[in-house]
């Protein structure tokens, strides 16, 4: 017996011994804590864990799909008919603002043309992408009051006239083309002249004032309006600014390229004034 405590097999009995004693002691000290078996055990046994809890997730969810597929499908149409109807208030109330915008510019310009008579506002519906002057369709036409040759404007300025009308749309040239000619003044000095475009300015988005006189006072800057001088355009349209003075080559007159006011080219929806006071009445020069 004396000998079996002095044996190895009784020193390792007592270092396991210790070892279970150190490791319940350490787990009531720490209570929730893992002993390093335990810590051996899960760390061996988590991939299997994993893998049984990863597949008894997937069949639950294969389940339910089947089970809840008529009830996701309804749910689905719901939310798909929710979308629809928040987009279709969205775009009604975009329309709106901009309806109230357009019929807010038309006071504006009532209020600085009391003579004036205006159609509804037109959106630009077609463009010719052949036309190199910009020329395009208005949605509004002869049931809107529109006639042929009446002046096409915005907020800003003078854009054109219409060259061709059907009951619910209309063809507008814009100042741009050579078939458009108006007369027109300058704010500073009051020298007169007609828009008498060309190829040239027109690819440009430029406009060619001529008959000015050679010894007319004009210049850079100078600001451009309507002089209501054919009956066709009322007076004081809002037409552009000088951009450059020229002599024409037979020394007898001027030109002036005018940059426009407004780009006739990007607009997108505009007025058309169906009635004017001089409307058809030429000026007659004495």
């Amino acid at each position: 017996m004396k000998e079996f405590f002095h044996s190895v097999k009784f020193k390792i009995l007592i270092c396991i011994a210790a070892l279970l004693l150190g490791m319940m002691t350490y787990a009531a000290v720490n209570p929730g804590q893992q002993t390093g078996p335990e810590q051996i055990v899960g760390t061996i046994t988590y991939p299997f864990v994993s893998a049984a809890n990863a597949i008894s997730d997937g069949v639950a969810g294969l389940i339910d799909k089947l089970v809840n597929a008529d009830k996701y499908k309804n749910r689905s149409k719901e939310l798909e008919a929710e979308l629809t109807e928040m987009y279709q208030h969205t775009m009604d109330y975009d329309s709106l603002l901009e309806e109230n915008e357009r019929l807010r510019e038309m006071l504006e310009l009532k209020e600085r043309n009391k003579d004036f008579s205006f159609s509804e506002p037109c959106d630009v519906i077609y463009r010719n992408a052949n036309d190199v002057y910009g020329g395009f369709t208005i949605s509004k036409g002869s049931l809107s009051g529109i006639s042929l040759n009446d002046p096409v404007i915005t907020t800003v300025g003078l854009v054109g006239r219409v060259t061709s009308i059907a009951d619910n749309y209309a063809r507008v040239t814009t100042i741009l083309s050579p078939q458009v000619n108006v007369g027109v003044y300058t704010s500073r000095a009051k020298t007169t002249g007609v828009l008498e475009n060309d190829l040239t300015n027109g690819q440009k988005g430029l406009c060619l004032m001529s008959d000015i006189l050679k010894d007319a006072d004009i210049r850079e800057g100078d600001i451009i309006f309507t002089s209501g001088m054919s009956g066709l355009f009322p007076d004081s349209l809002l037409v552009g600014t000088v951009k450059e003075v020229y002599d024409d080559p037979n020394g007898f007159s001027k030109h002036a390229v005018i940059e426009l006011a407004q780009d006739v080219r990007s607009v997108t929806s505009v007025f058309v004034v169906t009635d004017f006071s001089g409307k058809g009445v030429p000026f007659e020069i004495e």
